[in-house]
């Protein structure tokens, strides 16, 4: 929300690009490793002004999309991915009939516009405190000339002649309106603006700039490396060093339960004899409990309590190792995969060596990773504090997460 306004963004990414001679979809192609899409979708996500981004695709490709896109690459300001339709004014239309009526701005940008940057996506929207529609646009380089049947007729006049480019922002009503009547009169339009402009509406310019250039051909993809590997801040974001920045999640945990009679002693899933076990909600596994709230932190997923809380019947008593599983599903529909992770139970008695190897086959099992990825460790408070008396036990967990 800025200024009391809420600001949605469609990507229009239902193209098919059939001018790269690939075989694969322009805005899926990647340049400096990033895919063209999410060079785009990642620009909006990560501008601060920006509320929500809605991503039009491909019926057949939403749930790539979705999965090696949007998740695997944590855009976390979209909303939905929606199927498109014929034509790109089919698909605008469709995305903004999934917008909610408070949304109050719209930008619609092309998914295969991969360099635009922050200064234009902010010029855009403060715009539209003054305007009804505006696009972003660029004063064109070369002479221009019109042409019949191979001989010139013309030469407009260059300093009257812009390159339109997206985003273009209008407001959300003024935009539908436009659409539904081009509908009507069966009418499509080579952008947006030119359907606003037919019912009346001025379309104002933003100032744009040279590097948002549309891929569109192979030597499209040639200009866009350039432009990535200088890391010019006006190529957008998620560039080389954000991607890098996601590479990796660090996440800490810690746990403890009290010890009490007439409970099983279960650690690392694994249960150990002793006179005593820990008393929690669930199987009250200490170890686990840490190793969890590692792996969801780093993920960025809250805590167990938020997951699995307290006062839940259906957790009473449940083994932590389901909960684990449950854990690693969610931070791997998070697109992330576990590094390793590094325990240690801190106890005064009993002895955990001898069970260490179980617990390790335990969680590796769970986790779906290999077992030199995991280490657990015990250790002692010298019979300091609560734990070297013996009312319970503690546990403390890091782990790596990559994407």
């Amino acid at each position: 929300m800025y200024q009391n306004k809420k600001i949605a963004v469609i990507i229009a990414a239902a193209g098919s690009g059939t001018r790269m001679g690939s075989g694969i979809s322009k805005q899926f192609r990647e340049i400096s490793g990033l895919p063209v899409l999410v060079r785009a979708v990642g620009a909006f996500s990560e501008h601060p002004l920006v509320d929500e981004v809605y991503i039009v695709t491909k019926e057949e490709q939403r749930e790539f999309v979705l999965s090696h896109m949007v998740k695997k690459y944590g855009l976390q300001k979209v909303k939905a991915v929606i199927a498109g339709g014929e034509q790109r004014q089919d698909s605008v239309y469709k995305g903004i009939n999934a917008l909610s009526q408070s949304v109050d701005f719209v930008l619609v940008h092309d998914g295969a516009r991969p360099f635009v940057s922050s200064d234009i996506i902010t010029r855009t929207i403060e715009s539209l405190f003054q305007h009804n529609a505006v696009a972003a646009a660029v004063p064109v380089k070369d002479t221009i000339k019109t042409c019949e049947e191979g001989v010139f007729t013309g030469t407009p006049n260059r300093d009257l002649l812009f390159g339109v480019q997206t985003p273009q922002g209008f407001h959300f009503s003024v935009l539908k309106d436009a659409i539904e009547k081009a509908n009507a009169d069966r009418f499509y339009g080579t952008d947006d603006a030119v359907l606003v402009e037919r019912i009346g509406q001025k379309v104002y310019l933003v100032e744009g700039n040279y590097n948002n250039i549309k891929i569109t051909t192979e030597e499209d993809l040639i200009f866009g490396q350039a432009i990535a590997e200088r890391a010019d801040k006006e190529g957008g974001v998620l560039l080389e060093a954000i991607h890098n920045q996601n590479k990796f999640r660090v996440g800490t945990g810690y746990d403890v339960h009290r010890l009490v009679e007439g409970r099983k002693l279960i650690l690392g899933g694994v249960e150990i004899p002793y006179e005593k076990g820990l008393l929690g909600h669930s199987d009250a596994d200490v170890l686990l409990h840490a190793i969890m709230d590692a792996l969801l932190g780093a993920a960025t997923l809250g805590d167990i309590g938020r997951h699995f809380p307290d006062n839940d019947p259906e957790y009473y008593g449940v083994s932590s190792l389901k909960l684990l599983k449950k854990v690693e599903q969610a931070i791997r529909e998070r697109g992330f995969s576990i590094g390793n992770i590094d325990a240690t139970v801190i106890a005064q008695k009993p002895k955990i060596a001898p069970f260490l190897q179980e617990m390790r086959q335990k969680i590796a099992l769970t986790l779906q990773i290999e077992l030199d990825c995991i280490n657990i460790k015990g250790t002692t408070t010298e019979q300091l504090g609560f734990c070297g008396r013996g009312e319970g036990i503690a546990a403390q967990a890091s782990v790596i997460l990559y994407r």
